[in-house]
């Protein structure tokens, strides 16, 4: 469970408002993203081109409930606007100032502080884990005195720690004595050892870990500071969440697939979930600025930042030959992936959590590049992908080839969503049929389960339900078909199984998780 999930646009010199599925048109208005200059015809070709793609996209997927865009140019923005709703439930239409949690995407931030530290000589990402946590006994697998910052962040550092990245992202359960203490508990990973590409969260979260150790600073407050305040990126957010939902408009998490959906879920980022490989809200308005920044600076131009450093964090540290949808992947350095699409090389950095999609992405060689936001984990997760196909195969096949080819993709998600939504509609109707196989009363099996490394489950009785919480997540259980387990489904459409440990008569430990819990109340 810990780590990223994979599985109804302000136009510059536009007034084109288009009706999103069965919605009402959103009303727009002007953005502190809007372009500092006249849009050529070519640019306001694609404006309309675009706001027409998408307005059919939505037409066609009602339930996905918004979607917001940034195509920018190393020159600044060329289009910002929301579709759809952000809040279904209260009726809050999405626009360019929208927040939406970008998870992974947030790699790219803390890569690029990491970067800006080193150039400075404030840190050395050649830094060691055994140079960097002297008072922590590493087992000899984790090679310790090898491992650096710069695998850390590049995601070739050979380790697991599946506690770390849980309660960091998941439960929100956890201090700095227990994450240190975690520190110690890392292995070897033998299916990708030091120098092997394999992607996940622990990286990102062990380096943010060591550094906020030897600066005395949070992770936070470093991207704050380093990046975020220098490219003007005030809409951006890392913390106080609490505060800001209260004075802005925040895109609630659904589920487009559900049945009857969209069906709006419960599990939202609070400050103590925000973590540093993925911790951070923005908008479509200061996605166009990250994409101009990083778009000027790989083409060499003056930035807010130094460009140097900015582009250093674009070219490969690791290798790899993967494909994610229709994306090649050959690279990734500190926060980017990089491959081909077409003769050009697209730089990418995506997110994914449950009720939340980040496709951020540009190529340099063509001076474009797409941000799409969306708060489904249902069909929008995919169309993210498809708007910002469309606005790369305009530049790179011609205007109608780039319809015809998102017009196919669209079919397909049309296609697959029904599909999937098909399957969850049965697989639910299946699991309904299960009969309970606990061979104590429902009380018996209420308590607080403790785990060193995990934290802590409470299960409660309540009448003939079992109710499982664990930090931020809860979950109602369902039957499983096994004796004294049950299925429960904290993090919404991603199901685990919880077995009890029955001796003599009383129920004495849990598996959960991942790990193994002792009762403990």
């Amino acid at each position: 469970m810990p780590g990223s999930r994979s599985p109804c646009l302000l136009a510059a010199l536009s007034a084109v408002t288009l009706a999103t599925g069965c919605m009402a048109p959103n009303p727009t208005r002007p953005s502190a993203a809007a372009p500092a200059r006249l849009l050529s015809e070519t640019e306001q070709r694609l404006v309309r081109d675009v706001e027409s793609f998408v307005g059919q996209a939505m037409a066609q997927l009602p339930a996905v409930p918004s979607l917001s865009v940034a195509v920018a140019r190393s020159d600044g923005p060329i289009l910002v606007r929301g579709f759809g709703r952000a809040d279904l439930e209260g009726g809050v239409p999405a626009d360019a100032d929208t927040r939406y949690y970008i998870a992974s995407s947030t790699k790219s931030f803390v890569g690029l502080a990491m970067a800006l530290l080193d150039a400075r000589g404030a840190i050395d990402l050649d830094w060691t884990l055994a140079a960097l946590a002297p008072d922590i006994a590493f087992a000899p697998g984790v090679r310790a005195n090898e491992v650096t910052l710069r695998h850390l962040l590049s995601h070739t550092h050979g380790l697991t720690g599946e506690a770390i990245t849980f309660r960091l992202a998941y439960s929100g359960e956890h201090d700095p004595a227990t994450l240190w203490r975690l520190l110690g508990r890392l292995e070897a990973n033998e299916r990708a050892p030091l120098g092997t590409f394999s992607y996940g969260n622990l990286g990102y979260n062990v380096a943010t870990l060591l550094i906020e150790r030897r600066l005395g600073r949070t992770w936070q407050e470093i991207v704050e500071r380093e990046v975020l305040r220098p490219a003007g990126l005030d809409q951006t957010l890392t913390r106080g969440l609490e505060a800001a939902r209260a004075r802005a408009a925040f895109a609630a998490p659904y589920d487009s697939l559900a049945p009857g959906g969209p069906a709006r879920l419960y599990l939202v980022k609070q400050d103590d979930t925000m973590q540093s490989a993925g911790g951070m809200y923005s908008s479509a308005t200061d996605m166009a600025r990250w994409l101009q920044l990083n778009l000027a600076a790989a083409r060499g131009g003056r930035t807010a930042i130094p460009s140097a450093v900015v582009a250093a964090t674009h070219r490969p540290v690791a290798t790899m030959d993967e494909r994610f949808e229709m994306f090649r992947r050959s690279g990734y350095g500190l926060g980017w992936y990089s491959g081909p699409w077409g003769s050009e090389t697209l730089l990418h950095s995506f997110g994914g959590f449950t009720g939340a999609r980040a496709h951020v992405s540009f190529m340099p060689g063509r001076d474009i590049g797409v941000a799409v936001l969306v708060n489904d984990e249902g069909a929008g997760f995919i169309l993210a992908d498809v708007v910002a196909a469309f606005v790369y195969d305009w530049f790179g096949e011609g205007p109608e080839a780039a319809r015809r080819a998102g017009l196919e993709r669209l079919d397909r998600i049309v296609a697959q969503a029904a599909q999937r939504a098909g399957r969850i509609a049965a697989e639910r109707t299946r699991r309904a049929a299960r009969a309970w196989r606990l061979t104590l009363p429902r009380q018996a099996y209420a308590g607080r389960y403790c785990s060193p490394d995990y934290g802590t489950v409470a299960i409660a009785a309540d009448g003939e339900a079992l109710v499982m919480t664990a930090g931020r997540l809860r979950a109602v259980a369902e039957p499983f078909d096994a004796e004294d387990a049950i299925r429960v489904e904290p993090v919404p459409g991603s199901g685990t199984v919880l077995r009890f440990g029955v001796v003599g008569g009383r129920v004495e430990r849990l598996q959960a998780l991942g790990g193994e819990f002792r009762r403990c109340g």
